[in-house]
């Protein structure tokens, strides 16, 4: 009897740890995820995992304001060297994603960096003069010491833009990534080479939030139609982290040499 009554207590303690073992992961892994609303919007992020604790105490975060007042300097440029690639879409739960094969790249004040891939926010992660746009869009490029260059466009509501068209019209509500076939992209449609464009060292706007991002804002827009934007906001209607302090950081405005 005594130990039929100790076998019971036993699967009794077992049960009881399995169960606190369930909560406590569970809620692990709750919390591991982050969003742009809600419980772990952007003003928790830092508190999620340790491995996103420099969305908290970064000194060099983004995104920020960016004013025509910044220095100016003109020995500087921006200079693509896209290929086309075929189109491939990740809808990742955060952005629509546009991966890029590798042997496209862009020279950045001479340093050559990769194009990886290009994504979206809205409405504008930066400001320019105290205001935002509609959109904004990121292509994220790496060079051969692991340190990350973003070129940024705002994007304002205008004329509807055939390079987005392509991709909008492949667009999925189902999270993962869509190989279309018999399409190409080519990033070079949203940017000239040699535009005006604001230089500082900032972060990812995602976490881990990491420091090692160089920015390139260029300050003249690109256009997408209304129905564009509210294709995308139907997916993400706001997937934007808002701005971080400049913490007294240089930024320059680098005019276009050809202007």
């Amino acid at each position: 009897m005594k130990n039929t009554k100790l076998v019971r207590w036993v699967l009794v303690c077992l049960l009881f740890s399995f169960s606190t073992m369930s909560v406590v992961l569970g809620a692990g892994e709750l919390n591991s995820t982050w969003s742009y609303e809600g419980e772990n919007n952007p003003d928790r992020w830092g508190e999620i995992s340790i491995e996103y604790e420099t969305c908290s105490t970064g000194l060099f975060q983004s995104p920020i304001h960016l004013t025509s007042s910044n220095l100016i300097r003109e020995n500087g440029n921006i200079e693509t060297h896209y290929q086309a690639t075929p189109l491939v879409i990740n809808n990742n739960g955060h952005t629509i994603e546009v991966n890029y094969k590798p042997g496209s790249y862009v020279l950045i004040n001479g340093q050559k960096y990769e194009l990886k891939q290009f994504h979206f926010h809205t409405p504008s992660e930066h400001s320019l003069n105290g205001k935002k746009s509609e959109m904004e869009l990121h292509l994220v490029h790496q060079n051969e010491q692991g340190k990350i260059a973003v070129i940024g466009l705002f994007i304002k509501e205008g004329q509807a833009n055939p390079t987005l068209a392509t991709i909008w019209e492949n667009l999925s509500e189902k999270q993962g990534i869509q190989e279309v076939k018999n399409k190409t992209i080519n990033g070079a449609n949203f940017i000239v080479n040699n535009p005006t464009y604001f230089h500082y060292q900032g972060s990812l706007t995602t976490p881990p939030c990491s420091e090692n991002v160089l920015w390139n804002m260029i300050t003249e827009p690109i256009e997408a139609s209304r129905q564009q934007i509210e294709q995308f906001m139907d997916l993400y209607p706001m997937n934007a982290r808002p701005i971080q302090e400049h913490n007294d950081r240089l930024v320059e405005l680098i005019m276009n040499q050809s202007s």
